[in-house]
């Protein structure tokens, strides 16, 4: 399984990496700094699951998930996010997302997590 992780954030992204590498290890693990770079590699890889933060500089991950599912519909998304406004998250929803967590990162949403990427 290939996985993409899309945050600003290094701290968070080895977070996630991590969280996933713990219980999936044989996955490959690729991750982008911004919205911009996270379409990029999607657009190369073609990644199975997509994990994206929404509030990132120069492209959004609301902006690149849009793109995204312009071409694609098949690939599972989870959104992990600070930005819970509900606008936002309908619209995101919308989208036909897996999940949507709730920065921090903690104990039970790593499990939520992993739970989410067991199902794909």
């Amino acid at each position: 399984m290939k996985i993409l992780i899309v945050e600003d954030s290094k701290f968070v992204q080895n977070v996630i990496r991590k969280v996933i590498l713990e219980n999936k290890p044989n996955c490959e693990v690729l991750t982008a700094n911004d919205g911009e770079s996270g379409y990029k590699l999607y657009m190369e890889h073609k990644p199975d699951l997509i994990t994206s933060d929404l509030l990132m500089p120069i492209l959004s991950g609301q902006e690149m998930l849009k793109k995204i599912r312009e071409i694609d519909n098949e690939t599972k998304i989870i959104v992990i996010s600070a930005d819970v406004q509900k606008a936002t998250r309908d619209e995101i929803e919308e989208l036909g997302i897996l999940g949507f967590i709730n920065k921090p990162v903690t104990g039970e949403k790593a499990d939520l997590l992993i739970n989410l990427i067991k199902g794909v």
